[in-house]
Order: structure tokens, then sequence, then C-alpha cells
């Protein structure tokens, strides 16, 4: 698969996690999760290959979705 490829299933997945995943808990540890196993794997597997896909580039794309998460983890609680 190409990199526009990647980025655009990135970007789908982040927009369908963020409008439909709602309780805050699941959104930060999920978000938590996302970005340390993501930077983890920026660190590890910078060239891998598995069955085709780009593996450094899922892990770049891990940790902006993970961070994406925990930043706007609060967007569902109700104020006052």
């Amino acid at each position: 698969m190409s990199e526009i490829t990647y980025a655009v299933v990135a970007l789908v997945l982040y927009g369908l996690l963020d409008r439909f995943l709602r309780p805050y808990p699941l959104r930060k540890w999920l978000g938590v999760a996302l970005a340390v196993v993501g930077f983890a794997g920026c660190i590890v597997v910078t060239r891998a290959r598995l069955y085709g896909l780009d593996l450094g580039l899922l892990s770049v794309l891990a940790t902006g979705v993970g961070v994406g998460l925990f930043v706007r983890r609060r967007r569902f609680e109700q104020v006052g």
C-alpha cells in the first residue's frame, strides 16, 4: 500500500473513533495505549514489513491517533 492509503485509513479510523467512542476512561486509556505502542514501534520497527504492511508508518499513525484521542478525551463530558 502507498503512504497516502495509510494516511487515509488512519484518518478514517481516527474520525470514527473520535465520533463514536464516548466514555472518558476508554478514550483516555486507548489514547495512551496507542501513543505508547506507536512510539515504541517508531523506535523498534522503523523499516520492518509484515505481510506487505509498513510497520514503521503504521506506528507513526498509531501515535498520532492515540495523541488525538488523549487530547480530546473530555469531548463528551457534561458541563455543570
